[in-house]
């Protein structure tokens, strides 16, 4: 800023205020550049809330991302802990989700009434709160304290809302210097609150939509099965076993549930057949391919219709449809539903569990992958 040639004012305008001299631009001295440790503080804030839209956008994982939210909070408020709290399905009570320190663990099985307590107000009437100094307010209750071992000495603390609709709280307590609260920790809370919110609410949508799907195969499955009742259960006895088997592999996420959503769905092509009849499902050679046709362009079931299309393909190659794959080259997921499949068959035939443990052993690295055969013999044990 220019100071004045005249009186020696320092000002902002183009004449000095106080005697009306002309700025004298040129030979102002120049404004003082941004502290580095502000700049370097912007770029932390910058870093941790780049990161966690990432982990919003990347993963299903709701407890990961808050947990990032919380150290995130801690970290940018200088604050000693945090916690977010989630409003309970009967939305009367708020429970601990995410909680740091020792003592998180303890907090996760504690529940806060709503309008109790400083969580409780701003669930009550969804506005953020600073209480420098807990011990004057009256509704601060104390009880968390008593049950956790921390000694809360001030707290902020703001809404979870999406669309105005209480998700929960989130709260950080008692800064590390001892400092008071500011309206830039405020914002910086509320900030991190909304991506809390944001990835709760879609992994509920995810949660819901997973219900809803699993609900819709299952109503299929019995649709396709109520052609003949003693096929009753058939689908979901294959379920059952091949993620058994599955988890033997220590297969997860979305390979785990491909396996399930296809062997729940193996022979959901026989209601493309006219007069089809179940009981026909070892040796329909079209049943496979018409359930893969029927799925394969449903984004949710994308993989697990590959599997459905070689549940009868033996890992020697033979079986339907002829592709040429053998081995290995087979899915993983169709290579156990197969095993599964030609067992079932077996029990459905009423061979005894003697005769069909034998069949599977001789069988190992013929019409059965030798792994799968040996983790299947192991879960019958």
């Amino acid at each position: 800023m220019p100071k004045c040639s005249n009186c020696g004012f320092i000002f902002r305008y183009d004449k000095c205020p106080r005697c009306g001299t002309p700025a004298d631009v040129k030979n102002a001295p120049p404004a003082a550049p941004p502290p580095v440790q502000k700049i370097e503080e912007n770029k932390s804030a910058l870093s941790e809330f780049f990161e966690i839209a990432c982990s919003i956008t990347t993963t299903s994982d709701v407890d990961s991302v808050l947990k990032k939210v919380g150290a995130a909070a801690e970290k940018l408020t200088l604050t000693m802990a945090s916690s977010i709290m989630l409003l309970d399905d009967d939305k009367k009570n708020l429970y601990f989700k995410v909680a740091s320190g020792d003592k998180g663990t303890i907090l996760t099985k504690l529940k806060v009434l709503v309008g109790e307590g400083i969580a409780g107000w701003v669930a009550a009437n969804k506005q953020p709160l600073i209480i420098q100094d807990v011990s004057v307010d009256p509704r601060f209750t104390g009880k968390i304290d008593s049950e956790s071992g921390f000694r809360t000495k001030s707290i902020l603390c703001v809404p979870l809302l999406v669309n105005d609709e209480l998700v929960g709280v989130a709260e950080v307590l008692n800064k590390i210097d001892g400092s008071p609260f500011t309206e830039k920790d405020k914002t910086i809370l509320t900030s991190l609150s909304n991506f809390a919110a944001v990835a709760i609410v879609n992994a509920r949508n995810i949660s819901d939509q997973q219900n809803f799907f699993a609900n819709v195969f299952e109503i299929l499955t019995v649709a396709f099965e109520a052609n003949d009742q003693r096929f009753s259960g058939h689908c979901f006895k294959v379920a059952q076993i091949s993620t058994a088997i599955a988890r033997e592999l220590n297969i997860t996420g979305n390979q785990y549930k491909d396996i399930y959503y296809a062997a729940v769905l193996h022979d959901v092509g026989f209601i493309a057949e006219p007069d089809y009849s179940i009981l026909e499902h070892n040796s329909n050679r079209i049943h496979p391919i018409k359930g893969y046709e029927m799925i394969k362009n449903i984004n949710l079931l994308k993989s697990a219709a590959g599997l459905i299309k070689y549940h009868h393909l033996m890992y020697d190659g033979s079986g339907f449809p002829a592709d040429g794959l053998k081995k290995e080259a087979i899915p993983l997921g169709s290579r156990i539903i197969s095993l599964v499949e030609a067992v079932e068959d077996m029990r459905f035939s009423v061979y005894p569990e003697e005769k069909i443990r034998q069949t599977v052993e001789s069988q190992k690295g013929i019409k059965f992958d030798p792994v799968i055969a040996d983790i299947y013999l192991k879960i019958i044990e």
